[in-house]
């Protein structure tokens, strides 16, 4: 038996009329015949008898009809899938990101992609940047989010934002009065340092050396959303990317830009060996969307990469 017999059968199991059914199907009546005497004798029994001219389906013929009812109904859900997968708006995606992303920004930012998306999964991973790589890499992530490119040849690497660097001060910071913090001013202040393995504290390190300023680390925190629930209470200064802290109101934290300028990559990091889904596709052109905010130019060297 074929796929087109069955569907002739079900067709007239739901019609009740040879012809009502090849108008179902788009097919003539003698075709819908022919295709319903292929699969009696497919099945080996008698599926139809004769009355009054009319097709009745035997109490067999009933029996299959339950089956190819739940069959049908597969084959319909395969289709919806299949368009859904289409239009980008089915499948299951994996990212794995630096924790500044990933803790606030990330499940604010993609949140109205996934209220529309509704048949989307999506699993994001909180991991350090060398670590991202290195699940890109074993194809254990489909998109990674990383400070740091990657070269690899099973690896490509995508600058997708370059963004500076921001002090962080309390409201009540006597700083805070300024529109722009040169590291100078943060001379002798309490800082609040990441963990020593964070990947963005040896360029904070390097713009208080290039100016001759020693930092006075008080606190060290293992995440930039923690840094900053410390400056929101008062406890002391910090230097973050622009797109931590976003949820504390200016009476509780400030941010100011820093000088000299000191800027990170974002690198968008993806498998060369296995092409994106189309729904990752979709996720890349939204996450590139929603970190555009914070982007600053990129050398020439960098775009070409």
């Amino acid at each position: 038996m074929n796929i087109r017999q069955i569907e002739a059968f079900h067709a007239f199991m739901e019609t009740g009329s040879v012809t009502h059914a090849g108008e179902r199907l788009g097919i003539s009546q003698p075709a819908v015949s022919k295709l319903l005497k292929g699969f009696g004798e497919s099945c080996g029994f008698k599926l139809f008898m004769r009355s009054n001219g009319r097709l009745v389906p035997t109490l067999e013929a009933r029996l299959v009809a339950a089956e190819v009812e739940r069959l049908i109904a597969g084959t319909e859900r395969i289709e919806r899938v299949a368009a859904a997968v289409r239009n980008r708006e089915w499948g299951q995606v994996t990212i794995a990101a630096l924790p500044a992303l990933a803790s606030r920004y990330l499940p604010r930012a993609l949140s109205p992609f996934l209220a529309e998306q509704r048949d989307l999964r999506l699993t994001l991973q909180s991991r350090a940047s060398p670590r991202i790589a290195e699940l890109v890499m074993a194809q254990q992530v489909d998109i990674g989010l990383s400070i740091l490119p990657f070269d690899h040849p099973d690896v490509t690497a995508e600058a997708v934002i370059r963004f500076d660097l921001m002090c962080f001060l309390p409201s009540q910071h006597p700083l805070a009065k300024k529109t722009t913090i040169g590291v100078e001013d943060l001379r002798n202040e309490s800082f609040i340092s990441l963990e020593r393995d964070d990947c963005s504290l040896m360029t904070i390190d390097r713009a208080f050396q290039m100016r001759g300023v020693q930092k006075r680390n008080r606190i060290e925190v293992p995440m930039s959303e923690t840094a900053c629930s410390f400056v929101a209470n008062g406890v002391g200064v910090s230097i973050l990317p622009p797109f931590v802290g976003m949820d504390y109101p200016s009476d509780q934290l400030v941010r100011r830009p820093l000088l000299p300028k000191t800027s990170m990559d974002i690198w968008l990091l993806t498998s060369s060996r296995r092409p994106l889904s189309l729904a990752a596709q979709q996720l890349t052109e939204f996450i590139h969307a929603a970190l555009a905010s914070f982007q600053q130019p990129l050398p020439a060297a960098a775009s070409e990469q």
